[in-house]
């Protein structure tokens, strides 16, 4: 704005190149001024806020965390006291590790431990991260706790790139999930540098194939780079799950965590199945005849095959199902006891597993189908089988900015290159229908910067790395101080317009210096005020959701591409008028926003355009309605199926 400022007092009103010059930098000393005061008292802030950041830390996971284990376990909160055993390794134990234990004493099982930390293994659906969630919410509320203990925080290694330094890894991690909270990147830097932050990691065994040759696994450097994180007093506290075979095919290797207890979760004994499934039933004697074969055959192929809490909760979904007009039971438990061996319970309970789930949680005006279900959740697990687990790819996380290759590597790249050159040409005949074609060396230079500018804008939009989400809060107008701040910074820009108005109704009249200024001070006020007032996250945002950045990243680029483009667009309407101007404006708005500011959004959307009909438009509605379901679970920004095994089987059988 301000160099346009420049040309035009240099043209059309004789004054020096210099002295207009410094005219048109004179506007932007007040912005650069609040700017570097508000970087200054965020630093301030940051280093006294700290505990308050770790209380707030706290209480938002503690939130999420407890939303999340109630979607584990299902509806009436039956836990099952699944019990675990010490796996003594040959070296480097952690010490007060006890030779037994259970969940609802996982809290004090933990705290004995010296140092902190602890690998959590068992088979697959045995409960690890369920137990991990109570190790989570334990420490949160336990009565010893005190605000400044370190915050258990949850993290998925699916994603993690372990060229990445640990820490540093950590810190982006907590601030992309927590940032609706106000955890800046900065603030997520100081929690994980002073150690406020104990990370719980997620899924060692989803880091890498069985394919995977040992000397590029990715789980073997982070075991390495575990080993390596320290604090004062020495090896740092740690929490991790991983699935027993993968950890000992590691460990064969002598790959493990050093200083670290490891306990192994033990199967599910018959009483206890027995308890759950009677505890999780509306009218527990239809399960009389799977509660006798448990009984009389604890070896037996029901026994072995519903012996984990995940396979339990399977059987409980899928046998209390009912009819939604008569509410009668669709089928009863007894047929369990015909299917021959383990593989079979497994399939017929996943294959009824997703239709029961989709029955019992309607959307608020209508149902997913259970086919329209079962054929888009299949779509997305096919896509992350074919996802190779390496440094920038995840074989279990849904985030949706990074779904485009679901379509092919290079359509939606196409696509969306092609919708910007689209924009470049619409903008380019909106130019020759108001400029005189002319070969001067002004209209050339003109023409040749705008034909850069497109080329510049086409290749950005084909490019294959998304760049990562902008955060941006909208809700933050209806603070009453940030509409303060917002309003003292629109009284800047103006204040700023009308100056440089007086400046230049000096060489032309002062009506139109006026009208000048106050055109440049309503189109650059707003701006200002939307930089300093609302690039800040929400404090009071819900527990993290995975379509938020997608929604956020399309705020920031469109509103801020509104100030520009309303800029543009004012300084262009005095010279060639104001609906050519207006034009302008909005051609500078989408090019600006949606192409050099949004890009994650914007890719996303494209994507959306690419894929009709395999997957739903309100493809996040979608995935949060599968979460709410007991379908999916949450993991950070990222969407993951339930259990492994049911995308695995998804996979195998992509139509109902």
């Amino acid at each position: 704005m301000t160099v346009l400022l420049a040309l035009w007092l240099s043209k059309h009103f004789q004054v020096a190149r210099l002295g207009a010059t410094l005219v048109a930098l004179a506007p932007t000393l007040p912005g650069a001024y609040l700017t570097w005061a508000a970087y200054r008292d965020d630093r301030r802030e940051a280093a006294a806020d700290t505990d308050a950041k770790v209380k707030t830390l706290a209480s938002v996971v503690a939130a999420a965390e407890t939303r999340q284990r109630a979607q584990l376990i299902g509806p009436g909160a039956h836990r099952i006291d699944v019990a675990f055993h010490q796996r003594t390794e040959p070296a480097n134990n952690a010490t007060g590790a006890a030779a037994h234990g259970r969940l609802t004493d996982i809290v004090p099982y933990y705290q004995n431990l010296r140092p902190a930390r602890l690998t959590i293994t068992g088979e697959p659906g045995a409960g690890k991260t369920l137990l991990a969630l109570d190790l989570i919410l334990g420490l949160l509320t336990h009565p010893g706790r005190v605000d400044t203990d370190p915050v258990p925080v949850r993290f998925s290694l699916a994603d993690w790139n372990t060229d990445r330094p640990l820490q540093d890894w950590l810190a982006h991690q907590l601030h992309q999930q927590f940032r609706d909270h106000g955890i800046t990147l900065a603030d997520a830097t100081t929690l994980v540098d002073g150690y406020h932050v104990l990370p719980v990691l997620d899924g060692l065994d989803e880091m890498d194939t069985d394919a995977t040759p040992a000397g590029r696994r990715r789980a073997a450097r982070a075991l390495e780079q575990l080993n390596a994180y320290q604090d004062p007093t020495g090896s740092a506290p740690v929490v991790l799950t991983c699935r027993t075979a993968q950890y000992e095919n590691l460990a064969s290797l002598d790959l493990r965590m050093r200083e670290a207890a490891r306990i192994q979760l033990d199967d599910v004994s018959p009483g206890q199945a027995a308890a759950y499934l009677t505890a999780r039933s509306t009218s527990p004697d239809r399960w009389r005849p799977v509660i006798e074969a448990f009984t009389t055959a604890p070896g037996g192929t029901l026994a072995r095959s519903l012996s984990t809490p995940w396979r339990l909760n399977l059987a409980a979904t899928a046998y209390e199902e009912r009819h939604p007009d008569t509410l009668a039971y669709l089928r009863e438990p007894d047929h369990l006891l015909t299917l021959a061996s383990p593989s079979a319970v497994r399939d017929h309970l996943l294959a009824r597993y997703l239709p029961a789930a989709a029955h019992q949680h309607p959307t608020r005006s209508s149902r997913y189908r259970p086919d329209q279900t079962h054929h888009w959740l299949a779509a997305l697990a096919a896509h992350l089988a074919t996802t190779a687990p390496a440094s920038t790819a995840s074989s279990t996380d849904i985030v949706l900015h990074q779904l485009w290759p679901m379509v092919g590597p290079r359509r939606v790249r196409t696509a969306d290159a092609l919708l910007g050159a689209l924009l470049a040409l619409a903008f380019t005949a909106l130019l020759l229908t108001q400029v005189p074609i002319g070969f001067s060396t002004q209209q050339l230079l003109g023409a040749s910067g705008a034909v850069s500018l497109a080329l510049a804008t086409i290749w950005r939009a084909s490019r294959p790395l998304v760049p990562e989400p902008q955060a941006f809060q909208l809700q933050r107008l209806r603070d009453p101080t940030q509409r303060r701040k917002l309003a003292q910074a629109i009284a800047t820009g103006l204040a700023t317009g009308l100056a440089g108005g007086l400046i230049l109704g000096f060489t032309r009249g002062l009506g139109l210096g006026l009208g000048f200024g106050l055109a440049v001070g309503l189109a650059v006020g707003p701006g200002v005020g939307l930089v300093l007032g609302l690039v800040e996250p929400l404090k009071d945002a819900p527990p993290t959701d995975p379509r938020h950045p997608v929604r956020d990243d399309l705020a920031f680029g469109l509103v801020f591409g509104l100030a520009v483009g309303l800029a543009v667009g004012l300084a262009t309407g005095l010279t060639t008028g104001l609906t050519f101007g207006l034009m302008v404006g909005l051609a500078v708005e989408l090019a600006f926003g949606l192409y050099w500011l949004s890009g994650a959004g914007r890719r996303y959307l494209v994507f959306l355009l690419c894929i009709r009909g395999r997957l739903p438009w309100r493809l996040g509605t979608f995935l949060n309605w599968s979460y709410e379901a007991g379908l999916l679970r949450i993991s950070g920004v990222a969407y993951q199926f339930r259990h492994r095994e049911l995308q695995d089987w998804l996979t195998a059988h992509p139509t109902p």
